[in-house]
């Protein structure tokens, strides 16, 4: 079951933030967006209901949607959304518009004149094979009254590979990556099948070298500061430093094993479609 944000002893800011950000992708997957494919923060509270906010909405779409199709779909869709989430004073600018990525931002406030914001970015990197993503019912917290609707998502194999291949991406350095990890190890998730079915041998022991140190490097004042905000109460009460080193030390064992494992059944570069540059641990 999904909880709404202040089930979760959050303020009305991130509740309002969290019911746009579901009234936007219900909105979106209303007008037919369906080669968008929900990633990050909000399919994890899609496929496992977590109690982590997010502070954008993340998808991967197919090559063949045109930049005239998405710009449709994202104004439209922000504009009403914000519109029967409560938001007012609401503006929509897309701050960044390229071939692979494009990104927009809706501002606005809430009743009491709060301010709040939030981001939205689209890839356009390639999407893994289409049985590692699924199309699943998102149940909204009953208080949002928002009705279910299917959304295609990153299935559980695809999202630990794309949190892995972003927990080890040179220059990012971000707990959520860590705390999604731990979440979806809890639930059994494994990226193994994904990688083992094209990932070659060589992409996998070179990201297994750089496992420790990534890490070690973040560390619980970065995750005081830019995860913690984001948690439900009860569970952020519980995370303090020596919880936050358990924490990052069952996450760099889940992730040593399931690399271990692809590595034992992957193929060289040689005999596989892609060089040992040319993909990352998400199949894109």
């Amino acid at each position: 079951m999904i909880l709404a944000a202040h089930e979760l002893g959050f303020s009305s800011e991130a509740e309002l933030r969290d019911r746009s950000q579901m009234q936007f992708v219900a909105m979106l997957m209303r007008q037919g967006a369906t080669r968008f494919i929900l990633k990050g923060g909000m399919a994890m509270r899609a496929l496992y209901g977590s109690t982590r906010l997010t502070r954008d909405v993340d998808f991967d779409c197919e090559d063949n949607v045109s930049q005239q199709s998405m710009q449709g779909h994202m104004s439209k869709a922000l504009t009403q959304s914000a519109r029967l989430a409560g938001m007012t004073g609401t503006a929509v600018d897309q701050t960044k518009k390229a071939d692979r990525s494009n990104r927009w931002r809706i501002t606005g406030s809430t009743a009491e004149g709060i301010a709040v914001a939030w981001d939205v970015e689209v890839s356009r990197r390639g999407v893994p094979p289409a049985e590692f993503i699924e199309t699943r019912l998102f149940e909204t917290p009953l208080a949002y009254r928002i009705p279910a609707f299917n959304v295609r998502v990153y299935g559980p194999a695809a999202m630990a590979g794309g949190k892995v291949n972003a927990l080890l991406s040179p220059n990012r350095s971000v707990p959520r990556d860590v705390y999604d990890l731990f979440e979806l190890a809890r639930h059994g998730a494994s990226p193994v099948p994904l990688w083992t079915q094209s990932i070659p041998k060589e992409i996998l022991q070179s990201k297994l070298v750089a496992l420790m140190a990534k890490i070690d490097g973040i560390d619980f004042p970065l995750a005081n500061s830019e995860l913690l905000p984001y948690v439900a109460a009860d569970i952020r009460m519980g995370i303090d430093a020596a919880r936050w080193d358990e924490i990052r030390l069952e996450v760099a064992e889940h992730v040593e094993r399931w690399i271990t494992q692809a590595i034992e059944h992957a193929k060289p570069a040689t005999e596989t479609e892609h060089g040992d540059d040319e993909i990352d641990l998400a199949w894109r």
